[in-house]
């Protein structure tokens, strides 16, 4: 056997790209802690913000959440005052909007995710981004 089957029978591809993915979301996280809000809370408030009074069921499609992990994410932009519903007296569809707070808050956040990829970019290597883009393309591909 030679040393490139030997490394494809041995490396846990799963594990690796699991790891990954917590080391880059906690590397994110720290870098948006200023503003108050994680990665998946900012890809929400900036999903928000870009259909406003959207209905729970159509984030979730947006977001690939099922409405009750979203529902648990909402929660602390309910609790933080950075979204409201907006829907009208009567009606039972939740209509999202994001609050003038959460209008800031979004503001501040895209700066330091601005900062966050220009730093991942560093650390990637500038000469390795496309191939990093393709291998994760054909990941969300599987």
């Amino acid at each position: 056997m030679d040393t490139k089957q030997t490394k494809q029978c041995t490396s846990c591809y799963c594990l690796k790209v699991r790891k990954a993915n917590g080391a880059v979301t906690k590397f994110y996280d720290t870098i948006l802690a200023p503003s108050g809000v994680t990665t998946r809370q900012y890809s929400l408030l900036l999903n928000i913000s870009r259909a406003e009074n959207i209905s729970i069921r159509e984030l979730a499609d947006m977001t690939e959440l099922d409405r009750s992990t979203l529902a648990r994410n909402l929660k602390p932009l309910f609790n933080k005052e950075l979204v409201s519903d907006a829907r009208e007296i009567g009606t039972r569809d939740c209509k999202l909007i994001l609050t003038e707070k959460g209008k800031t808050v979004l503001s501040e956040a895209a700066a330091l995710w601005v900062k966050a990829q220009q730093m991942l970019m560093e650390k990637v290597g500038y000469e390795n981004l496309d191939m990093l883009d393709n291998v994760l393309e054909m990941l969300e591909k599987l």
